[in-house]
């Protein structure tokens, strides 16, 4: 088979295709050339060194090159090597069977160029407490926004605020970067009222100009701690001119307090005052559904890692199905996460989740972005109705 992928490679136009017959030559090979390396395929089953142990020598050299797998194995084991090369800075683009499939191997070659190869991650950026304790008390860090779609009318309804730093030497950093140091140092609760000031004022403006959306803001463990956030959070909205029924509180579950009368105490009485309480990251913990049973969510965010290419997968497809079923029989909205193709869409449509969220819509956007996008969006789908 090894002759016969390297002829309909380069019959696709790949110009050049380097060949191993075995995996220890092959590291060899792309240890000596890994500038030049964009794509490694490689069989499961191998002598010496099988496709897990290349996978992982690939991870220690560094390389985030794209990975198609040959091998005809069990889907769930198959979907347990994906989540490996990924965890190990890989790109895994799909799985191909003997004997070989032209069209799909074809498909994930488009899908590659069409994407680009994922720069290779430096090192982290050096980040000082004391420079992002100045940017937040600058109000330097700004505000993105990912568009919420609604599956049955196809239409914009709300958006999730993130937090961006755009660093004026060290260009941008990492949000895992400096949520991580304001989590660490206590300064996630100034981060929260930063990103919750600047997205409230926004939202409000955007309902000016007949944009009717509702915002979701991701609160902190610490935060869920504090009995007087419903009081708290009521007033500032309120002051900013929208209604606590616009708002989404979001949360994942490693964020809820560990003292369950404490957790109850808040989230109910933020329901009481209208707020929408929403669970990230469904399906990732090992508790979640005990929180689920216990406080009254209005909303179940999907995790991306269940959502996309899941289409692909049995394992993951079983999930989301049974995780919108849940929701649907507690009367629960569905968000899906991580939807990034049109396959992925279709998926969750057929299987009746509420909205979703993914690049296939529009990755987080800054305001102005955001502003402009959502206007083509309305025009978009406006003309859509139209049509049919």
């Amino acid at each position: 088979m090894l002759k016969t992928l390297g002829h309909v490679l380069r019959q696709m136009g790949v110009k050049q295709v380097v060949e191993a017959s075995r995996a220890p030559e092959a590291l060899r090979l792309i240890a000596n050339r890994s500038n030049e390396i964009d794509l490694v395929i490689s069989d499961l089953n191998m002598p010496e060194m099988d496709g897990i142990q290349l996978l992982r020598q690939l991870g220690a050299l560094g390389l985030h090159v794209g990975v198609i797998l040959i091998s005809g194995e069990d889907p769930r084991l198959l979907a347990a090597v994906h989540t490996l090369g990924r965890q190990y800075q890989l790109r895994i683009l799909g799985t191909l069977s003997k004997p070989l499939d032209r069209q799909r191997l074809e498909r994930m070659l488009q899908s590659y160029r069409r994407e680009g190869r994922r720069a290779p991650r430096g090192p982290a950026t050096m980040v000082f407490t004391d420079e992002l304790q100045a940017a937040i008390i600058g109000r330097e860090l700004e505000v993105w926004y990912q568009p919420k779609i609604d599956v049955a009318s196809g239409q914009l309804i709300g958006v999730e605020a993130l937090a961006r730093w755009q660093h004026p030497d060290k260009g941008f950093i990492e949000p895992n970067i400096f949520v991580g140091i304001c989590e660490k140092y206590g300064m996630v609760e100034q981060l929260t009222e930063l990103i919750l000031s600047k997205s409230l004022r926004q939202v409000r403006e955007w309902q000016r100009d007949g944009l009717n959306l509702t915002l979701a803001v991701n609160f902190s463990a610490k935060a869920l701690c504090r009995l007087d956030l419903p009081e708290t959070l009521e007033a500032t909205v309120r002051a900013s001119g929208l209604s606590p029924e616009k708002i989404v509180v979001e949360m994942t579950e490693s964020a809820l307090p560990k003292d369950t009368s404490t957790t109850l105490d808040i989230m109910t009485r933020l329901r009481l005052k209208g707020f929408g309480l929403s669970i990230d990251d469904f399906g990732t913990g090992f508790s979640t559904l005990e929180q689920l049973k216990l406080i009254p969510f209005t909303e179940l965010k999907i995790d991306r890692s269940f959502v996309h290419l899941a289409a692909d997968n049995k394992v993951s497809q079983a999930i989301l199905e049974s995780s919108i079923s849940l929701a649907k029989k507690l009367e629960i909205h569905c968000v899906a996460e991580g939807v990034e193709r049109q396959e992925d869409w279709q998926l969750v449509a057929d299987l009746g989740c509420d909205s979703v969220q993914g690049y296939l819509m529009a990755k987080p956007m800054p305001t102005e972005t955001f502003s402009r996008w959502a206007e083509t969006f309305a025009a978009s789908a406006k003309n859509g109705r139209d049509d049919a």
